[in-house]
């Protein structure tokens, strides 16, 4: 049976979950899940909570606090995806597209397809839950629809933004209100589309 994708907030509180379970016994408080995912916002966290109940990937347990059962571990991935770079979360950067390595995920939230790595650099996608330092994943593809958080390749500069439509105009959206959107236009360099972003991994040993 399939289950419904997870936003990339969605799988990085679920990984939270997870990994709290696996390193402790137990489940975090909503504190400890909203400062692991980078929000301000309990309301958020409860929200992103019922999403993934909704989805199928926890059950939450009546009358029980801190109570959460896991009904649906994530596919462990087989052997690795490559690192191919950094990609900017901030204003597009020199794309660096050497293999740096390789990232070993576990439980990984991917299906079918093509997928590699970036390692995030800058500020604009924290409302997304995804800060500097993190490691993008990305599903290989050359086309996107309007509200997907793509990696796109700007001449020879890259960026993780969300992709947005107004009429016919497109244009690329920070979770920051400190970034302006980039439009792409004719005058713009020609955008290519590298992939979406399909999840993201926090290396919890660089947060210490």
């Amino acid at each position: 049976m399939s289950i419904a994708p997870l936003t990339a907030r969605q799988a990085r509180l679920l990984q939270v979950i997870e990994t709290s379970l696996a390193e402790h016994g137990y489940v975090p408080t909503l504190q400890e899940m909203a400062e692991a995912m980078g929000i301000a916002s309990l309301h958020g966290v409860k929200r992103h909570l019922a999403a993934l109940e909704r989805k199928g990937y926890i059950r939450r347990l009546p009358g029980r606090r801190r109570a959460i059962e896991l009904r649906h571990r994530v596919v462990p991935l087989e052997g690795s995806i490559p690192i191919l770079g950094q990609v900017a979360a901030g204003r597009p950067l020199l794309a660096v597209e050497n293999q740096e390595g390789a990232l070993s995920l576990g439980p990984a939230l991917l299906g079918k397809g093509t997928h590699f790595a970036l390692r995030v650099q800058g500020d604009s996608m924290i409302e997304e839950g995804i800060q500097e330092g993190d490691y993008v994943i990305v599903h290989q593809q050359q086309t996107a629809d309007p509200g997907e958080i793509v990696v796109v390749l700007l001449g020879e500069e890259a960026t993780v933004k969300r992709l947005r439509q107004q009429g016919k105009r497109l244009f690329l959206e920070a979770a920051n209100a400190a970034y302006a959107p980039i439009p792409l236009t004719r005058q713009s360099p020609t955008p290519r589309i590298l992939g979406t972003v399909v999840g993201v991994y926090q290396d919890r040993r660089r947060r210490r």
